[in-house]
C-alpha cells in the first residue's frame, strides 16, 4: 500500500474519500460500495486500484460498478502516518 502511494500520490484524495464512504455505509445493511464519483475519478484510474490489488469490485450492474477497498484499515494506518510524515 505504502509502494503504491508513493509510486501514484495522485491516488490519495480517492482512497480516502473511499474509506470515508465505507465508513459511513458500516450501518446500512443495503450499502454495497463506492462508485468512481464517489471518489472524483475517473473509471479507467480506479480500475488501476482493482488492478494493483487495493480494491475489488463488489458489484457491476449495467448502470453502476461498486467497488470496496480490500483492506480498509490498512489503507487508512497508512494515510494517517503519511500524513504525520510530512
Amino acid at each position: 500500500m505504502e509502494q503504491f502511494l508513493a509510486k501514484f500520490p495522485d491516488y490519495r484524495k480517492a482512497l480516502w474519500l473511499a474509506a470515508r464512504s465505507e465508513e459511513q455505509g458500516l450501518g446500512n445493511p443495503s450499502y454495497q460500495g463506492w462508485q468512481w464519483s464517489d471518489v472524483e475519478m475517473h473509471p479507467t484510474r480506479v480500475l488501476k486500484l482493482v488492478i494493483e490489488g487495493v480494491a475489488k469490485i463488489s458489484m457491476r450492474t449495467r448502470r453502476a460498478t461498486y467497488y470496496l477497498l480490500k483492506e480498509p484499515d490498512l489503507v487508512k494506518t497508512v494515510l494517517k502516518s503519511s500524513v504525520l510524515k510530512k
